[in-house]
């Protein structure tokens, strides 16, 4: 694509007055100028729209779509995925932030379009102070096939790092997964998984970096911490749609088994964590449960129990 920018940043936008401008002046400030700025309009009910634009206003690398309803994280990116331009999309949250270096470093290790996917690594942030994230942490690494990837974090029992906001991911892979995803499926938890999971199966050549690029603010008031019942009782069933998804689409596309796997333990243990976090575990629910850890004590170490 002709004159298209480096780097699209994608942002859903949702109630984060607090927080919006500090995002998008790490956005606005990077070290590599030629990027894009992709907002979407999530529909709201706080201030967060209103100080967008008046940032849009001063610079022109910010681009704001308009959401007719609420439609939540995943079909927000995907509408934002649509109409960005650049080499590469990074997935921002609208409550976190960036190193100002962010793009310039995760591009540069792109060596030149070579990689499909660059991951790097995460600061915890409460407002005052910020640590790194260590369960999740990558050296400095690389992979020259899906094959040679899989069975690195298979072998490692590694966490498959499936948020979306900690990896720059190639263009082209991005729409490619728009072929398999159903682009509308209103999803709130887990959804990354289900992207990551398809846009690994797509690439063939991985990056790890051992740079912290990024600041994941513990927020409150986030919806995986809400103990709203309907709100916990829907990320349940989110955690549950994305699993059998995950199976259908390894099935029926021939996707990696090792990798499959690994996504769907990592979720079955999302959602166990969340059931007995909230009291919702039943005997079924430890059968579940069982099937994936009782026989691997790798992970029951890994997780604590």
């Amino acid at each position: 694509m002709q004159n298209s920018p480096k780097v699209s940043i994608i942002i859903p936008v949702y109630n984060v007055e607090r927080y919006i401008s500090e995002c998008l002046d790490s956005c606005i400030n990077q070290t590599l100028q030629d990027i894009e700025i992709i907002i979407v309009d999530d529909c709201g009910s706080d201030k967060s729209i209103d100080i967008v634009k008046e940032y849009a206003k001063k610079d022109s690398r910010i681009k704001i779509i308009y959401n007719k309803q609420n439609q939540g994280p995943f079909v927000s990116r995907n509408n934002a995925a649509i109409q960005a331009s650049g080499e590469y999309f990074l997935c921002l949250d609208s409550d976190d932030f960036l190193d100002l270096k962010a793009c310039e470093i995760a591009y540069n290790a792109t060596k030149d379009g070579y990689y499909d996917i660059v991951k790097f690594n995460v600061y915890n942030y409460d407002g005052n102070t910020c640590w790194h994230m260590e369960w999740v942490t990558l050296n400095n690494y690389s992979f020259e096939s899906l094959e040679e990837y899989a069975n690195y974090i298979y072998r490692q029992k590694d966490y498959p790092r499936w948020n979306l906001a900690f990896m720059m991911v190639k263009r082209d892979i991005y729409l490619k997964a728009f072929e398999i995803l159903n682009l509308k499926d209103r999803i709130t938890m887990a959804e990354d998984a289900l992207m990551s999971f398809v846009l690994c199966n797509l690439s063939n050549k991985f990056c790890y970096i051992c740079d912290i690029l990024y600041y994941y603010r513990q927020n409150e008031n986030s919806t995986t911490k809400s103990s709203c019942n309907n709100v916990i009782e829907k990320n349940i069933q989110d955690l549950i749609f994305v699993i059998n998804k995950i199976k259908e689409i390894s099935k029926k596309y021939k996707f990696n088994t090792k990798i499959t796997k690994l996504y769907i333990i990592y979720l079955r243990y999302c959602e166990y964590n969340i059931r007995k976090q909230h009291k919702k575990i039943n005997k079924i629910i430890f059968k579940i449960y069982n099937k994936y850890f009782k026989y691997n004590r790798s992970l029951r170490v890994k997780f604590g129990i």
